[in-house]
C-alpha cells in the first residue's frame, strides 16, 4: 500500500516461531546447564525437594514448590521473558512469600526454553494448594511444531492445556505429590548415559552448596532405574576392597557434598564475612580444627555493605588433596576452584577448572613460591542483590557482568580471602615441607612452628584498623626459655598483648624475659667455668707435652754427663709419674674427654644455677604452684638426661664432640648410636631393633638431643604396665630432605580411656607411675631439629606406634 510523505504511522515488532530456538537450544549451549535452569525454577518456586527421574527416553523433575495456578500458567508462564521475580511484590503472586526466604536464582523469564535443548516435546503439571485436592493443570508443547516455518508468528502456535482430576503423573519411585510442579521431558535429542549423568549430580552438588548438601532447606535426589544394577556392582567393589566408597560414584541417591566438614579438620580455611549493621568485615582464620584468629576491621567496599558478602577459603595441603580425591571420587583440581553464588544459586563458569575469574593464576606465575593458585585453593563467595550490582550474562555460561559491584567483590576476595589465607600459609606452611602432609597442627605445637603462628599474627595486628577479638592460646604463647626462636618470639607476643591489652600474657611475657635473663647468666657462668677448667687442662696438657720432651732430653744428657746421674735419676722418676698418668689420658683420646667434660660442666653448672633460681623463687611462699614446681624440674630434668647422655658417650661413642652441633648423615648416626650405645647400656631383657633404608640425610643436629629421644623412647616402652619385649626403629627417607622413624613395640599400647593421643605429649601428662616428662622433652627436642612425633595406635590395639618426621 502506498504511503504519503506527509503521513506517519505506528509499526510494531513482530515475532517469528525462531525465537523459540533463540531462547532455547541456541542460548543454552550445555545440556547440564538446561537442567540447572529449570532445578532454578524449582528452588525460586519455594520447593524442599527436587526428584530427577532418567527414563529410557524421557526425563521428568519434579518438584514441591507452591506450584500455580491456571491465571500464572495463562499470563506468566506462557508470557515470554515476563519473570514475575522481578516483580514479586505484586500483590497475589505465586511466589509471595519466597523472597523474604529465599533469594531468587533467576529473573529473566526464559529459564523454562531450556527444555528445548533436552527433547522435542514438554509437558507441564502444577498444583497450588489453594487448587481443587485432586485437578492438576496440564499443558503440552511441542518445540518441533515452531521449526516447521519461521516465518509464521510465534503466537500462532499452540499448546494444550488439561486439567488431570486424578492428580499428578510421575514415576513410583518419585512418591505422590499434594503441590508442586512436574516437567516431563520426552524424544530426547541425546541419551543420557551413565557417565553423563554422573557428571551432572557433580555439577548439581556445586550448583546448589558443596559446602553443606542440605544447609539451604534444598534437597536433589536422583533416581535411574536402570542404572541401579552399576551402583550396586560399585558398593561391592568398594566392600570387596575395604575402601571408601565415593558418593560421586553412585547415579542413584541424593546430590550433596559430604566432603568440606572433612576438610575443616584436615587442611587450613579463612571464613569472611561482611556484617552490614556495622559495616565492618570478619574474618576467622582456621588451621586443622584449630582456631588461629578472628579479626575486625571496617568495610571498604560500600557496594557490598549490603549484598550478604560471605566467602570460605580452604588450602589444599596434600593431605586435603587425597582426603578430596578419596571421597569426591575426582582429584580437587578438576572438580574446580572458587565458586561464586548468587542469591545461593552458582554463576557459572566461574570456578570450573580452568577459569580464572579471580585473577589467581595470572596473579602465581610472578611469584610461584608466594602465591596460591586455582590448584591450591579451593571454597566458595556468596553475594545476594539485584542485576543492578550483578547480573548473570544471559548466554548463561559466561559468569557475571562487570559492574562496579563486581569489581569490588573481585577486590574484596583478593584482599581479605586470598592474601590472608597466603600470608599466614606461605610463612607457616609452606617453609616446613612436612606440614604439607600433615592432617593436624602437630608440627605447629613445637617451639619453632609456634613461633612462626606468633609472628604471623603480630604482623596481621600491626594495623590500627585491625582488631584481633581472638587467637589461638594453644599456639600463640611463651616459649621454652632453650628454644632458638625463643627471643624473636617474645616481639610478636608483646605486639599480640598490646593490641588484646591481655595483662595476662605481659605479666607472662615479664616473668619469661627474667627466666632467660637468669639462664643466660647461667649458661654465661657454666661456659665460664668450663673454659677455664679447660684451659687448666689444656695447659697441663702442654706442660705434659714439655716434659716429655724434657725427658728426652734428659736420656740425652745422661749419655753425655754420667757425673750427674743420680740427680738426673731422682728428676727423671718424678716426670716419670707425671708423664705416665697422661699418656694414660691420651690413650683414651684426649681430645674428645676434655670436650665431653666441658659439656658436663657446662649443664651441671647449669642445673646447680635452676636449682638455685627455684629456691630464691620460692623462698619466703607459704604456697607454690604446681605448675611453678614442674617447670623447674622438667627444666633440671632434660639437662640431668643430657649428663647423662654424655657420660654414655665418653666410652662408647665413636665420634669427636668437637663442639655442641655437628654436621652428619642423621639416619648413620641413630643406627651407631642405638646398636653402639643405647643396646650397651640396656640392662633388660628388651631387644632393640633398628632397620633403615641406607639413603643419606646429612644435616646438622646435637647428638645430645638425639640420645634425648631415642633413650626417652626406649625408657618408656619399659614401663613395667607396659610390659614390651622388643622395640623397633624403622628409618626411611620419603624424600632427600625429609627422614621417618616408625618406632613401634609390641606391649600393652595406649590406655584405651585416651580419646586424643596428642595429650601424652603434653607436660606432666601420664598414665603410669612415671613424671609424664619423658614424651614431653621428645617433641621440644624434636622441634629444634624441625621435628615432629605423632602417635597412633595399632589395629590389633597391642603396642604403641610412634612417627618421627624431621625435615631440613
Amino acid at each position: 500500500m502506498a504511503i504519503k510523505n506527509s503521513e506517519v504511522r505506528e509499526l510494531h515488532f513482530d515475532v517469528s516461531t525462531g525465537l523459540k530456538t533463540v531462547l532455547g537450544s541456541e542460548l543454552i549451549t550445555d545440556d547440564e546447564v538446561a537442567i540447572f535452569e529449570l532445578v532454578k525454577n524449582s528452588f525460586d518456586a519455594e520447593a524442599t525437594q527436587v526428584d530427577l527421574f532418567f527414563g529410557k527416553d524421557r526425563i521428568v523433575i519434579a518438584d514441591n514448590g507452591v506450584g500455580m495456578s491456571f491465571d500464572d500458567i495463562e499470563n506468566k508462564w506462557l508470557f515470554v521473558a515476563y519473570s514475575s521475580k522481578r516483580l514479586s511484590n505484586r500483590a497475589g503472586d505465586f511466589r509471595d512469600g519466597i523472597a523474604e526466604r529465599r533469594h531468587y536464582a533467576g529473573s529473566k523469564g526464559i529459564g523454562r526454553f531450556s527444555s528445548d535443548r533436552l527433547g522435542r516435546s514438554i509437558t507441564l503439571q502444577t498444583r497450588t494448594q489453594s487448587d481443587h485436592p485432586n485437578a492438576v493443570h496440564s499443558v503440552m508443547v511441542d518445540w518441533s511444531l515452531f521449526d516447521v516455518d519461521h516465518h509464521k508468528r510465534f503466537d500462532s502456535v499452540g499448546v494444550t492445556y488439561t486439567i488431570q482430576p486424578d492428580g499428578f503423573v510421575v514415576p513410583d519411585i518419585i512418591g505422590p505429590l499434594n503441590n508442586g510442579t512436574v516437567i516431563t521431558i520426552e524424544n530426547l535429542w541425546r541419551e543420557w548415559d551413565r557417565e553423563k549423568i554422573l557428571k551432572l549430580k557433580s555439577g548439581l552438588a556445586k550448583l546448589i552448596n558443596p559446602f553443606g548438601a542440605e544447609s539451604d532447606g534444598f534437597r536433589i535426589v536422583i533416581h535411574a532405574p536402570e542404572q541401579e544394577q552399576a551402583d550396586n556392582s560399585e558398593k561391592q567393589q568398594a566392600q570387596a576392597k575395604g575402601e571408601e566408597l565415593s558418593p560421586n560414584a553412585l547415579v542413584n541417591g541424593a546430590v550433596g557434598n559430604f566432603i568440606f566438614s572433612t576438610l575443616r579438620e584436615k587442611t587450613t580455611y579463612i571464613e569472611i564475612q561482611i556484617d552490614p549493621s556495622q559495616n565492618t568485615i570478619e574474618s576467622i582464620l582456621v588451621d586443622r580444627g584449630e582456631l588461629i584468629y578472628r579479626i575486625r576491621e571496617p568495610n571498604s567496599y560500600p557496594l557490598l555493605q549490603n549484598s550478604g558478602f560471605r566467602c570460605e577459603l580452604f588450602f589444599l595441603n596434600q593431605s586435603a588433596k587425597m582426603t578430596f580425591a578419596r571421597r569426591m571420587g575426582v582429584p580437587s583440581v578438576q572438580f574446580g576452584s572458587v565458586f561464586l553464588f548468587r542469591n545461593d544459586f552458582r554463576i557459572f563458569p566461574i570456578g570450573e577448572e580452568g577459569d580464572d575469574w579471580y585473577k589467581m593464576d595470572r596473579r602465581k606465575q610472578q611469584g610461584y613460591a608466594r602465591f596460591l593458585g586455582t590448584r591450591d585453593v579451593i571454597g566458595r563467595i556468596d553475594v545476594a542483590g539485584t542485576d543492578e550490582h550483578f547480573q548473570e550474562a544471559s548466554s548463561r555460561n559466561t559468569g557475571l557482568i562487570e559492574t562496579p559491584a563486581v569489581k569490588e567483590l573481585q577486590q574484596c576476595f583478593m584482599d581479605h580471602c586470598l592474601k590472608r589465607l597466603e600470608r599466614y600459609v606461605v610463612p607457616v606452611t609452606f617453609v616446613d615441607a612436612e606440614d604439607k602432609l600433615t592432617s593436624d597442627v602437630s608440627r605447629l605445637l613445637t617451639d619453632p612452628g609456634r613461633a612462626r603462628v606468633a609472628t604471623v599474627i603480630a604482623k596481621l595486628v600491626d594495623n590500627s584498623n585491625i582488631e584481633l577479638i581472638e587467637y589461638s592460646k594453644r599456639l600463640v604463647g611463651i616459649l621454652n626459655e632453650r628454644s632458638s626462636q625463643f627471643e624473636a618470639s617474645l616481639a610478636s607476643l608483646r605486639a599480640i598483648a598490646e593490641k588484646t591489652k591481655d595483662e595476662t600474657l605481659f605479666q607472662n611475657i615479664e616473668e619469661a624475659e627474667k627466666r632467660f635473663e637468669e639462664l643466660r647468666r647461667s649458661e654465661e657462668a657454666a661456659k665460664r667455668q668450663a673454659d677455664e677448667e679447660r684451659i687448666a687442662k689444656e695447659a697441663a696438657r702442654r706442660l705434659a707435652e714439655e716434659e716429655r720432651r724434657a725427658k728426652e732430653e734428659a736420656q740425652e744428657r745422661a749419655r753425655l754427663a754420667e757425673n750427674s746421674a743420680v740427680k738426673f735419676q731422682e728428676k727423671f722418676e718424678e716426670e716419670r709419674s707425671r708423664t705416665l698418668f697422661l699418656s694414660s689420658i691420651a690413650s683414651l683420646d684426649t681430645d674428645t674427654i676434655l670436650n665431653l667434660h666441658h659439656q658436663v660442666t657446662i649443664y651441671a653448672v647449669d642445673i646447680q644455677q635452676q636449682i638455685e633460681n627455684f629456691f630464691v623463687k620460692v623462698s619466703g611462699k607459704e604456697m607454690i604452684s604446681a605448675h611453678d614446681v614442674l617447670n623447674a624440674f622438667e627444666r633440671i630434668s632434660l639437662l640431668n638426661q643430657k649428663v647423662m647422655g654424655i657420660t654414655r658417650f665418653a666410652t662408647k661413642a665413636n665420634f669427636r664432640l668437637q663442639s655442641e652441633m655437628i654436621e652428619a648423615d642423621l639416619g648413620e648416626y641413630i643406627v651407631q648410636y642405638i646398636n653402639d650405645v643405647a643396646k650397651k647400656f640396656n640392662l633388660t631383657p628388651l631387644l632393640i631393633n633398628v632397620e633403615t633404608d641406607e639413603k643419606g640425610f646429612v644435616q646438622k643436629f646435637k647428638p645430645i638431643d638425639v640420645s634425648v629421644v631415642i633413650d626417652n623412647l626406649i625408657s618408656n616402652c619399659k614401663k613395667p604396665n607396659l610390659r614390651a619385649r622388643n622395640i623397633n626403629f624403622q628409618i626411611t627417607h620419603p624424600s632427600k630432605n625429609t627422614i621417618h622413624i616408625l618406632v613401634t613395640d609390641n606391649g600393652k599400647g595406649f590406655d584405651e580411656k585416651i580419646e586424643d593421643l596428642d595429650r601424652i605429649f603434653e607436660k606432666g601428662f601420664t598414665t603410669t607411675d612415671g613424671s609424664g616428662l619423658g614424651l614431653y622433652h621428645i617433641r621440644h627436642v624434636l622441634g629444634e631439629m624441625n621435628g615432629t612425633i605423632e602417635a597412633s595406635r595399632r589395629q590389633d590395639r597391642t603396642g604403641a606406634v610412634f612417627l618421627i618426621r624431621i625435615s631440613k
